[in-house]
């Protein structure tokens, strides 16, 4: 029996892998934030100093600008209301930022990201780094007196991997590699979510 679902929002609930890079891309700072990947993976700088200076590069920008439409994956709102109606606790969690929560903020019981930080006149001034691994997730599992025996998570990259090696209804999809595939009990590839519904609906039959 599933009492909690944790899924990842990038690249499982959303099209895009990176709502950092979504985001760039839409406001076109794109070849900045290459740089800054490129400090970050050379070892330069930390996690939580990429994840400020990206934000600089969007700093006064309105909310407006930063709140950006997010398409959902083809059946994400259909498997949420699955998990609700069946009285299984829905966590969304997120390396990337907190717009992709608007759509699905109605539908969810906790919502875990990185947040864009806005001052009284709703301009964009910095981030607040919440979510540097999945690890994080533990944390709130362990608050809510849940058995990891009794939750499914979902991911698709290695951010996710400490929550796949632990939920006993893991599930990679569309896996970014092999060590992520593996770690998981389950492999979905798929462009829509409805396999992933039916596997809930086993489950919970």
């Amino acid at each position: 029996m599933i009492r909690a679902a944790i899924l990842d929002v990038d690249g499982v609930l959303t099209y895009f892998r990176s709502a950092w890079q979504h985001l760039h891309r839409v406001l076109g700072t794109e070849e900045w934030a290459s740089l800054n990947r490129e400090a970050y993976i050379s070892g330069l700088i930390n996690y939580r100093d990429w994840a400020l200076v990206d934000a600089l590069l969007w700093m006064g920008v309105p909310r407006s600008w930063v709140e950006v439409p997010v398409t959902l994956r083809r059946g994400t709102l259909e498997l949420l209301k699955f998990l609700r109606d069946n009285d299984v606790l829905v966590i969304a969690v997120s390396g990337g930022l907190n717009y992709t929560g608007i759509p699905i903020r109605e539908y969810i019981n906790y919502f875990i990201s990185n947040e864009l930080v806005l001052d009284n006149d709703d301009s964009l001034i910095s981030v607040k780094v919440n979510v540097e691994n999945k690890n994080i997730v533990n944390d709130l599992i362990n608050r809510l007196g849940l058995d990891w025996d009794y939750v499914m998570a979902v991911g698709d990259s290695d951010m996710d991997l400490p929550m796949l090696r632990r939920a006993r209804y893991s599930i990679a999809y569309n896996p970014v590699n092999e060590e992520v595939a593996n770690a998981a009990r389950i492999v979905i590839n798929s462009d829509t979510l409805y396999p992933l519904i039916d596997f809930v609906k086993a489950i919970l039959k």
